[in-house]
């Protein structure tokens, strides 16, 4: 299968940070050079996208963990959705809970998409390969042009 071009970049937002090394692993076996910047908070995550100036400055993709401290998933992604520059940013919810009220409120809050976190390496890494071929390859995406 084709490989992720260069010069790609996802945020993961994530305050558990084995979670984060095990994603950047998944990312790292698919395609090393995808840039990932980690964000261990909502507060964070908002600080840092809101200050950037330019819209090519923005990343392809956002993950994004629910359960933080200071500034949950879901306050996280309303802060986002309510900027002009972050509004269509493509972000997907990243959860350990297959929770219907969860799922609802995530897409209610303007998530492009609702994932549950795999258990396994081997499953992780399906997910990461299956996130990368639609988002980064795949989708056009608004930071493009």
């Amino acid at each position: 299968m084709g490989k992720i071009a260069t010069g790609r970049h996802v945020i993961i937002v994530d305050d558990d940070d084995e979670d984060v090394f095990a994603i950047r692993r998944a990312f790292s076996k698919y395609d090393d050079t995808i840039q990932l910047k980690h964000l261990s908070d909502g507060a964070k995550a908002v600080d840092h996208l809101l200050a950037i100036q330019e819209f090519r400055d923005l990343p392809d993709l956002v993950l994004l963990d629910i359960n933080m401290p200071r500034v949950n998933g879901f306050e996280t992604l309303q802060a986002l959705r309510s900027s002009n520059l972050t509004r269509h940013l493509p972000i997907i919810i990243l959860s350990t809970s297959d929770s219907v009220r969860e799922i609802r409120q995530a897409y209610a809050s303007g998530a492009n998409a609702h994932m549950i976190k795999p258990s396994s390496m081997s499953r992780l890494q399906e997910f990461v390969r299956a996130i990368a071929l639609f988002w980064l390859d795949t989708a056009a995406l608004p930071n493009q042009n």
